[in-house]
């Protein structure tokens, strides 16, 4: 069997996704989530673009990503820029062994200890949390393969600022995604979505409360910021390999687009192709039983020395998977698109994530893939970048007032 056959045997190839119907189950499903229904939550943020800190304004920001905790001091000056100081970075707890809840919320208050500006802090938090109008929220599910379960239905904001202690009077949680939407929107007024692409995908926009059944009623003069979640999607045909790791993945009912496209998991998605591979005598039996990571992947694939054996049919089906990454990932972010922006618009997005800078032909792949869908309703995009822009983002947000 050739690469071509195996690919096509195991739903890999890029002909066996439909973007049109794909689409169109994407979009119904976010219109769902808006009124509370579906798989996609669309979670309201309660925040806006337009925050505005005060000259002077200071305060502590953390960043709890998929593979990282991140923690700075922010100041922002007399143009509204925002200025970072005292960083730092850990590996994110429970990444690496199940925590306790309390032990959890310990060691993301211990890497604040020391910073100036405790007293207000801006918690960006990459996973499930329904946030309310206090600007705290529930942790509703994890991602990533953080194991913390008895964090689940615990309050983040309360539960941090207790391990904090005292010197902590307000802590502000947001979503990655608008995070990365309000730093740079701070930079770049143009800028409308925000766009995760790392060890898990996630999107947000601005909506207004008018479409949204699930706000309060008293919020209809308003815009918020939507953190859609996009990445529970489950209208993405599945290959053979996504539903292997699906079903061995800590919660097999949730996240399933990004488990079949995102960072985190890709990694893994190759290499259990790999080891098919070899047992159907595609590739060398070098690859059987082994997994790789990501990055040694994307090193492999740009040419570099790695442990990986040396075979052209194995890069073949590596580029072929992260080619179809990079499609889903298309998807999915057109349909947050087309909620934000009119037939004939142009739109900034604001991207962060080390799959997209980092993975080899992931970037060029993606925005080929983006502009094929969006061509044909003459909308064009436009990629920002700013540089710490999840931590500026949860700088602004920790003025941010409860709605």
């Amino acid at each position: 069997m050739n690469t071509a056959a195996f690919l096509a045997r195991h739903g890999l190839t890029l002909d066996a996704i439909d973007c049109e119907a794909c689409l169109a189950h994407l979009t119904d499903e976010m219109e769902n989530g808006l009124r509370g229904e579906g798989n996609i939550p669309m979670l309201p943020s309660y925040l806006s673009t337009a925050l505005r800190p005060t000259p002077g304004a200071a305060c502590c920001v953390l960043d709890a990503g998929g593979t990282n905790l991140r923690a700075a001091a922010a100041v922002f000056d007399e143009n509204g820029q925002c200025h970072l100081s005292h960083l730092s970075a850990v590996p994110m707890p429970g990444t690496e062994g199940e925590l306790s809840s309390g032990e959890f919320f310990r060691r993301l208050a211990d890497i604040t200890a020391g910073l100036p500006h405790r007293a207000r802090i801006g918690f960006c938090f990459s996973y499930n949390v329904l946030l309310d109008r206090t600007l705290d929220g529930v942790l509703e599910a994890w991602c990533k393969e953080v194991r913390v379960p008895e964090a689940l239905g615990m309050p983040v904001g309360a539960s941090l600022r207790h391990a904090v202690g005292d010197s902590c009077h307000r802590i502000n949680v947001l979503n990655d995604s608008v995070a990365a939407l309000l730093g740079a929107a701070s930079e770049d007024h143009d800028v409308r979505l925000g766009l995760i692409l790392g060890t898990g995908i996630n999107i947000c926009y601005e909506e207004s409360c008018a479409n949204i059944p699930k706000v309060p009623r008293d919020l209809l003069s308003h815009s918020i910021i939507i953190s859609t979640e996009i990445g529970e999607f489950r209208g993405i045909p599945k290959s053979t390999f996504d539903r292997e790791l699906i079903a061995a993945s800590d919660d097999p009912a949730l996240a399933h687009a990004e488990k079949q496209c995102a960072g985190g998991y890709l990694g893994e998605l190759i290499s259990l192709a790999w080891q098919t591979a070899a047992e159907e005598g595609v590739i060398s039996s070098g690859f059987y039983d082994k997994t790789f990571s990501l990055p040694e992947i994307s090193n492999y694939l740009a040419g570099e020395e790695t442990s990986i054996p040396s075979d052209e049919n194995a890069k073949a089906i590596a580029r072929a998977m992260v080619a179809r990454s990079a499609k889903i990932a298309a998807i999915l972010t057109a349909g947050a698109v087309l909620r934000c922006t009119n037939q004939g618009e142009d739109i900034a997005i604001a991207v962060e994530g080390s799959q997209f800078t980092k993975l080899t032909g992931f970037g060029n792949a993606f925005l080929s893939e983006l502009s094929a869908l969006l061509s044909p309703r003459q909308i064009t995009t436009r990629v920002v970048q700013v540089e710490s822009g999840c931590l500026k983002g949860a700088a602004l947000a920790a003025f941010a007032e409860p709605m």
